[in-house]
């Protein structure tokens, strides 16, 4: 089913940001209730300018503008480079599926996830921007998902924005996201442990 893999996303990190996460985390009412916005959201669609396009996506694209804003010039400059990449190559798989599906050996979705995550992690490849980088993986892939949709409709085909499918991309490339803090966490945990032997070692 269509959009099953966002809600449990969703609700197994609603739950850790509402139940979990320290009560002294000053995004933790955030992310709860972007999260729970995004729940809510979910089953509902309007038409602009006769595209059908999910509620979702339209409040996605409303915090990204507002979090955007709040960067300088040249930052918005190299996000901008950035989101630009990003929703090419988002466009260009999702016509590669279309033209030629014989050359997609996994859903087209997972190899747009992981095309987008991997092209982020290029222009932010240090820890400290991983917020920087998900937020214009988010905005490329979005942009892209505009660029495909009227494409698509200008050769005949009757496209959604923002559906169930992008909303479970947009999952996968949340896990990416949290899978690879969670390592970097995990090395620096493991790290700090075994500075201390190291300095014993030494001494002797």
């Amino acid at each position: 089913m269509e959009g099953i893999f966002f809600l449990w996303v969703a609700w197994g990190l609603w739950i850790y940001t509402t139940f979990m996460m320290r009560r002294n985390d000053r995004n933790r009412f955030t992310y709860s209730f972007i999260l729970l916005c995004m729940i809510c959201l979910f089953p509902y669609h309007v038409t602009l300018f006769s595209y059908e396009v999910y509620a979702a996506y339209i409040f996605l694209v409303v915090l990204t503008f507002i979090y955007i804003r709040l960067f300088g010039l040249r930052q918005k400059l190299y996000m901008l480079i950035c989101i630009l990449t990003i929703a090419m190559s988002y466009a260009g798989v999702g016509m590669i599926a279309i033209y030629d599906p014989v050359l997609m050996i996994i859903e087209p979705q997972v190899i747009a996830a992981l095309l987008s995550m991997s092209l982020g992690f290029i222009f932010y490849s240090s820890i400290k921007k991983i917020n920087v980088m998900f937020l214009s993986v988010l905005a490329g892939t979005m942009a892209g998902e505009v660029l495909l949709t009227v494409t698509l409709n200008k050769i005949g085909f009757g496209e959604s924005v923002g559906d169930h499918l992008f909303l479970d991309m947009t999952a996968c490339m949340a896990l990416i996201t949290i899978t690879w803090k969670v390592i970097h966490a995990l090395n620096a945990l493991m790290s700090s442990k075994l500075s201390p032997n190291k300095g014993e070692i030494k001494n002797l």
